[in-house]
């Protein structure tokens, strides 16, 4: 479909429909983008006090906080008086979340992959969407990009056929064509590329090691990638490794870009045409606990989040701010990612690799938490604490869905367990491959 019919006639009136506007914070964040660090500072700050004011007379969570701290609206001045409001973490939002949400805004259900073995359900706003969607395509716009460009995206794909057809027009209505990071078989790799010349996509998006497995398939079979011509390849949601870079890089000849976001606040961090992580204006990031070098934990307050307000959120990543200044010129600074959400793949039987994701989607409806061992090609176990009654017939169900990825020769048992202990980081992992 062509770009400019997608932005202008589908795109756009779509967000308009649903109360997004995302044209009128691109054009905000445009103008912002070419200010001094005086003015972005002033912005952010203006934020922060429209943000921590709509909380306190608002949001009960936050109300009641401030209360039991003995903190009034002129305790928060600025973002160093941030300090004073505790840590959000996941488990603050699952357990007070009615009281996180201001129920008179609009806002949808969003949901997490659950890397930490629990997914995390929550609304977003409408201010707070059409600010991360006119961020990501602000910063795509560094490299090219625009609305309505065509995408391949590799990605989680849908288990319900219900979700799958809302997946499928979605994708066709934002110019997309989708490879399963659940099924990374060679075969299925060479069926996208040709199907990719076909559709001519402009750029790539999506999961650094399924980019990454898809670039060997390709290697493998000896076909020349840099007949797609890409404009850019935008990797997310894992730690991007130099060697990952130089190898997709190698294959498909174009500029790979390291993208730092989550889906609970969006992009934090994204790469400019130098290579250097500028940190987006839509939100602030704290370093906590650094060691020697100033890496530490990573929190972020997102500064136009209404429902829920992300203040001080735990993200469970590693980094450190830069004190450095960048060529290109944009005020925003600098940081750099340590460690992030890394995922590994399951080792089936036939010899394919699944993108461990597959157990999120296919459990997260069904568990509270769960993690899974391979110490066996054609073994898996599942630690499972249930939701409900897991009955053998729900289990024989989970089984088959997910022995359409993983193979029929792939031996499933689920293991009820009142308790999986986080791992010495303290982060659950949530599959654990002993091969």
């Amino acid at each position: 479909m062509n770009s400019n019919i997608v932005k202008n006639f589908i795109y756009f009136p779509i967000q308009v429909i649903r109360g997004e506007k995302v044209k009128l914070y691109l054009n905000e964040l445009e103008v912002l983008e070419k200010c001094t660090k005086e003015i972005l500072f002033k912005y952010q700050q203006e934020k922060l006090k429209q943000l921590i004011n709509y909380v306190y007379n608002n949001i009960p969570y936050y109300k009641k906080k401030f209360q039991k701290l003995k903190m009034s609206l002129s305790d928060i001045k600025n973002f160093k008086d941030l300090a004073q409001i505790p840590p959000l973490v996941k488990d603050d939002i699952r357990n007070n979340l009615k009281y996180l949400i201001n129920p008179t805004l609009k806002h949808s259900w969003r949901s997490t992959s659950g890397t930490t073995g629990s997914p995390l359900i929550f609304p977003k706003d409408r201010i707070a969407t059409a600010y991360m969607d006119a961020m990501m395509y602000q910063v795509y716009s560094w490299h090219g990009i625009d609305i309505g460009d065509k995408q391949a995206r590799f990605w989680g794909s849908a288990v319900k056929p219900k979700d799958k057809i809302m997946q499928w027009t979605k994708d066709f209505l934002l110019n997309r064509k989708r490879l399963s990071a659940f099924n990374m078989s060679d075969k299925e790799c060479l069926k996208f590329y040709h199907k990719l010349l076909r559709f001519k996509p402009k750029y790539f998006y999506g999961y650094v090691n399924a980019i990454y497995q898809f670039a060997l398939a390709l290697e493998r079979k000896k076909i020349d990638a840099t007949e797609l011509k890409l404009q850019v390849i935008i990797c997310t949601g894992e730690v991007l490794f130099d060697y990952q870079r130089k190898k997709i890089q190698e294959v498909f000849g174009c500029k790979i870009v390291n993208e730092y976001g989550t889906t609970e606040n969006g992009i934090i961090g994204f790469e400019c045409e130098y290579g250097n992580m500028h940190i987006m204006p839509t939100v602030y990031v704290e370093i906590i606990n650094p060691d020697k070098n100033g890496f530490g934990e990573i929190l972020i307050t997102e500064l136009n989040s209404r429902s829920i307000p992300f203040i001080r959120y735990k993200t469970g990543d590693k980094g450190r701010l830069l004190n450095v200044k960048c060529p290109c010129g944009r005020p925003y600074p600098l940081m750099e990612i340590h460690e992030g959400r890394i995922h590994d793949y399951i080792r089936c039987p036939n010899r394919r690799l699944v993108y461990d994701t597959i157990l999120a989607y296919t459990l997260k409806d069904y568990v509270w938490q769960f993690k899974a061992y391979q110490e066996k090609i054609d073994y898996l176990k599942v630690e499972v604490i249930p939701k409900n009654n897991f009955s053998s017939e729900l289990q024989y169900k989970l089984k088959t869905k997910l022995k359409k990825y993983l193979g029929l020769d792939m031996n499933i048992d689920f293991i009820q367990v009142s308790y999986i202990a986080p791992e010495p980081s303290g982060k659950l992992k949530y599959f654990v491959s002993k091969l």
